[in-house]
Order: structure tokens, then C-alpha cells, then sequence
């Protein structure tokens, strides 16, 4: 999070808000829906067991039937009631506890460098953190954790692939790369600076080996011919 934080600051900081305004819309939308068709299911049975009062009371039904359905009503009734009540807990905990991002950016400044791993930067930083069952997969173990950010909630930090290492390259004597690793361009030019070097080579050898014939047939009627 840290390294992450220090080189995208500002993309970091957008996901954030995003990110967190988007995990707590779709819940708070989720529970707002299930909240609307328990109350509407609520008052639906209220009327149901209003009507079997009246068909009751009027002998439309017998007792047996009578007993029978309200039972089921109160049951359902008495689930729906605490449905709601958990549902309205949730909706008034997510308005509450609305995500404050700018504390959570606060934190992160504040500690973009640390010199070592506390239980109270954990603290700081970590709200909960929820580990999955262990199962196996193909006779790999695999675990799920799930770690929520303090503010924010969960937040996924995006892998930073680190920047592959610069294979060196092996550098001859004379300073010159090996011809396996040289471009087309490279290796031209290394196979003109050979043709020159050569020539240069065979030139001073030949003018080398002239000049002792010169200095062996000094003084001789060869040396004119020389």
C-alpha cells in the first residue's frame, strides 16, 4: 500500500473515493430493497390475519383451519419483524458510518514511509481482517483472507509488477560486445572495423619487413632495387 500510495498518489486516491462509494451504494441500495419488501410483506400478513379474524368470527372457517393459518402468519410475522429490524440497523450503521476517505488519505500520508512493521501501525490501518476456510483445489491448499482498511473497507491493491532487472551484457577485452548479443547495424559496423584493422595490420607488417630488407641491403648494389 505504501509503495503503491508513494508512485500513484493521485490514481490511488481516485479508486479510493470510487471504489469505497461504490461498495457502500450497493450494499446500502441492497438492504434499502429487502427492507421495502419485508415491510411490504409485513403489512400484507397484517391484513391476511385481519381477514381470518373476520372469516373466523363470521364461521367462514373452521377452528382447525383458523389456528393452523395463524400460527404461520405469527411465525412469518415474528421473522419479518426481526428481518427489519436487522435491515434498519445496517442502513442507519451505513449512514453513520459513512466512509471518510479524507481520514484515510490523512493516514496513508502520514505514513507513506515507515522504518518498521508495528502491532499500532496495523492497528491504524486495519479494521478487520477475515480469514476463509482452507480448501484444496487440484491437491493445492488454498486459503482466502480478506482485509478491510480502516474507513475505507475492502480495497483491492493493484499488483505492481516490478520492472524486470537489465540482463548485463558481457563486455569483451577490447570493450566490445560479443557478436550473438549485436544488432545487424552493430555487427556491419564491427565487420568494417575488422576489414580496416586488417589492412592496417597487413600494411604495417609489410612495410616493417621492407624496412629490415632495406637495412640488411644497405650499402649493396641490391639496395638501389629496393
Amino acid at each position: 500500500m505504501s509503495g503503491y500510495v508513494r508512485k500513484n498518489e493521485a490514481k490511488f486516491i481516485e479508486r479510493v473515493r470510487k471504489e469505497s462509494a461504490l461498495q457502500q451504494d450497493t450494499a446500502v441500495k441492497e438492504s434499502k430493497r429487502k427492507l421495502t419488501q419485508s415491510q411490504r410483506r409485513r403489512d400484507e400478513i397484517n391484513g391476511l390475519i385481519k381477514k381470518l379474524y373476520e372469516s373466523y368470527a363470521a364461521d367462514k372457517i373452521p377452528e382447525k383451519h383458523f389456528t393452523e393459518l395463524l400460527t404461520g402468519y405469527d411465525a412469518e410475522q415474528t421473522s419479518l419483524e426481526n428481518e427489519i429490524i436487522n435491515l434498519q440497523a445496517e442502513i442507519d450503521a451505513f449512514n453513520s458510518t459513512t466512509v471518510n476517505i479524507d481520514k484515510f488519505i490523512e493516514l496513508v500520508k502520514r505514513h507513506t514511509e515507515f522504518s518498521e512493521f508495528s502491532p499500532g501501525l496495523l492497528n491504524e490501518f486495519i479494521e478487520k481482517v477475515i480469514v476463509h476456510e482452507a480448501e484444496k483445489v487440484d491437491g493445492v491448499r488454498t486459503q482466502d483472507i480478506e482485509i478491510f482498511f480502516a474507513f475505507i473497507g475492502k480495497f483491492d491493491v493493484p499488483e505492481v509488477k516490478p520492472v524486470p532487472a537489465q540482463k548485463e551484457i558481457p563486455v569483451l577485452s577490447r570493450g566490445r560486445t560479443p557478436r550473438h548479443l549485436m544488432t545487424e547495424e552493430e555487427l556491419r559496423r564491427e565487420r568494417e572495423n575488422d576489414h580496416r584493422y586488417y589492412a592496417r595490420k597487413v600494411a604495417a607488417k609489410k612495410a616493417a619487413e621492407q624496412a629490415e630488407r632495406a637495412e640488411i641491403l644497405q650499402g649493396t648494389s641490391y639496395a638501389k632495387a629496393i
